[in-house]
């Protein structure tokens, strides 16, 4: 079973919608020593059994391009007294050719799994400014050997995924070719404001870029709780890293209350381990009707 984060609280679209990979420049330097990039990882929380390697990894730019292209420290080691403690700190130090990186941030994975940066699933942190919710820049300039107090904080309660979304998407319009990005996502309500996206409940990245791959059969990994709404958002090449355009969307219905006059939060409940289905519920013969498919139209004629 495949097991995801919920980023404490979606940092990104901003952090991704949004964040992602990156391209790490590499370059000959001879026998000049590199230079380092250091900080200390804040533990919190239980460590699931599900939970195996830790690193921390620098991106040079974004949006993300491959995996391969991202600097990244060994394995950090946790301490032996830290299930008994729950509270514990990591030193971390990677040397880094010289130059800016825009993202930096822990990550995670499973035993006997491969890294992976294309989605929310495996990030345990990011090194942001206080109070803002997009990845903070780190520069390594020229005559600095070490940028120290790149701190970050790791939560093992973000690893609370389990549950998915099933769907198509369809093209509308004509597809772009300078398409860089696409991402889905799935959230409690209809974001209306920034707030709104540090709720994201998952969202992954990796949804193709080329025409060919569509309509697309997807299942999106979340964090079990109430769905509401489903979005997909687009982004060109160049530009800012963080404008993304939302080009198709699924608003589902909430689930029937308990009883009458009794609250309920909207959207549909997904346990964990289950299959987001959409139902509609009629009240005309108290039965839900059930759409086994969240179906989205990624239209690019909204681009226009």
């Amino acid at each position: 079973m495949h097991v995801k984060i919920r980023f404490w609280k979606f940092f990104c679209v901003i952090a991704v919608l949004f964040i992602g990979l990156g391209i790490a420049c590499h370059s000959d330097h001879g026998l000049e020593p590199s230079p380092s990039i250091r900080g200390t990882i804040f533990l919190k929380g239980q460590r699931p059994d599900i939970a195996g390697e830790m690193i921390t990894v620098v991106a040079p730019n974004f949006p993300p391009q491959k995996w391969t292209d991202i600097l990244r420290t060994g394995p950090l080691p946790l301490s032996p007294d830290y299930e008994l403690t729950n509270r514990d700190t990591l030193e971390w130090e990677l040397a880094v050719p010289r130059g800016q990186y825009d993202v930096v941030a822990i990550l995670w994975r499973e035993p006997d799994e491969e890294w992976s940066f294309e989605s929310i699933s495996n990030i345990l942190g990011v090194y942001n400014i206080p109070n803002e919710f997009r990845p903070a820049t780190v520069e390594v300039p020229g005559g600095v050997m070490d940028v120290d107090s790149i701190d970050m904080k790791a939560d093992f309660g973000m690893i609370r995924y389990g549950s998915f979304i099933k769907g198509k998407i369809t093209v509308k319009g004509e597809f772009r070719d300078d398409t860089s990005m696409l991402i889905l996502a799935a959230f409690p309500m209809k974001p209306e404001t920034v707030v709104d996206y540090l709720y994201a409940m998952g969202w992954d990245i990796s949804t193709p870029t080329n025409e060919s791959a569509y309509p697309l059969h997807f299942v999106l990994d979340i964090a079990p709780g109430y769905v509401k709404y489903v979005a997909l958002f687009w982004k060109g090449e160049g530009g800012d890293p963080y404008k993304f355009k939302k080009i198709g969307e699924y608003r589902l219905n909430d689930d029937p209350p308990i009883l009458p006059g009794v609250w309920t939060p909207e959207g549909i409940w997904v346990s964990e381990g289950n299959t987001l289905i959409n139902k509609f519920y009629n009240s005309a013969n108290g039965v839900d009707s059930i759409h086994t498919s969240i179906d989205i139209i990624a239209d690019f004629d909204r681009l226009q």
